[in-house]
């Protein structure tokens, strides 16, 4: 089981002819509509594992919107750009693809996936309209380095910061429907990476996930500033259906001590459950809607006094 996460850096310029005409315009949607469109044209082998499915199988594949980046005061800022609209030929722009390749579930191949990137470049039609797209740069992301980092920082700093780089539709696990959970907490926040790694180990009984959901639940403890350090807010990801709310901002999460030598005396290999769940996180995202761009998230660790 291998886990991949692949950053991509593009040009990306609507042309002129799109925005002349009545009628809304393609390019006021969600930018990771784009994304998805993008490598799909890349790659048309990899248009089964971006489709709707159904039954206990998660989906193995992750992509983002579009960010912006722009250099200020010598460093590199990323803003994500939900809509396309904002989309001009002035800036570059990043996205993420996150997969696991196994041989126990069917999952893209890296090379497959990797190909797609390599052919981004050219005149793309999306829908009613058309850009031109440069491939500039991709790069892979060592997650498993990551995770690691993170849990270390963790451990001896006793908190990490969890940030929703692109709008997050949390899964709450003992609920079934559409409404989706908008309050961050350890269990809605690491419900889909534990999922995702149970399945693929063939571990998934509800009692485990229950078992380790409450695990990470008693280490991992959110301060009431959730509520400052979060937002909700509404996109418009479908014509003539409801704007859809998802949660922006970062959650501060604080190590149980307590909880934490009680396992530990136990035999319990806390540590690596944390990096294990990290790296799904880091690879696949959080929450639902996973592979049409939501759930990016990136695991940190907090400046001083915030």
């Amino acid at each position: 089981m291998e886990k991949y996460l692949l950053r991509a850096v593009v040009k990306v310029n609507e042309r002129a002819e799109n925005r002349g005409g009545g009628g809304r315009s393609r390019a006021d949607s969600f930018s990771g509509k784009l994304v998805k469109s993008l490598l799909i044209d890349g790659n048309p082998r990899l248009k089964p594992f971006f489709e709707k499915a159904s039954g206990r199988s998660p989906k193995l594949v992750h992509i983002t919107p579009l960010y912006i980046e722009r250099v200020e005061g010598g460093k590199l800022r990323t803003k994500c750009i939900h809509s396309l609209r904002y989309v001009n030929g002035s800036s570059r722009y990043s996205f993420y693809v996150g997969f696991i390749e196994t041989s126990t579930a069917i999952s893209p191949k890296f090379n497959d996936v990797y190909d797609a990137i390599l052919n981004l470049s050219g005149r793309r039609r999306f829908g009613a309209n058309v850009f031109d797209v440069e491939l500039v740069s991709a790069e892979t992301v060592d997650v498993v380095s990551e995770a690691k980092k993170a849990v270390h920082d963790l451990i001896k700093l006793g908190k990490i910061r969890v940030v929703f780089a692109s709008p997050t539709l949390l899964r709450d696990p003992f609920r079934i429907g559409k409404h989706k959970s908008l309050t961050p907490t350890p269990i809605n926040i690491f419900s889909t990476p534990v999922y995702v790694n149970l399945y693929l180990t063939g571990k998934l009984k509800q009692k485990h996930l229950i078992r380790m959901l409450i695990i990470l639940h008693r280490l991992l403890n959110e301060p009431y500033s959730i509520h400052k350090t979060i937002k909700v807010i509404r996109l418009k990801y479908e014509e003539g259906k409801n704007p859809i709310p998802a949660l922006i901002g970062y959650v501060n999460l604080y190590l149980n001590k307590h909880y934490l030598d009680l396992y530990t005396a136990k035999g319990m290999n806390t540590e690596a459950l944390l990096e294990e769940t990290f790296a799904t996180a880091l690879t696949l995202g959080i929450g639902t809607s996973r592979a049409i761009g939501f759930g990016h998230t990136t695991i940190t660790t907090p400046t001083s006094g915030s």
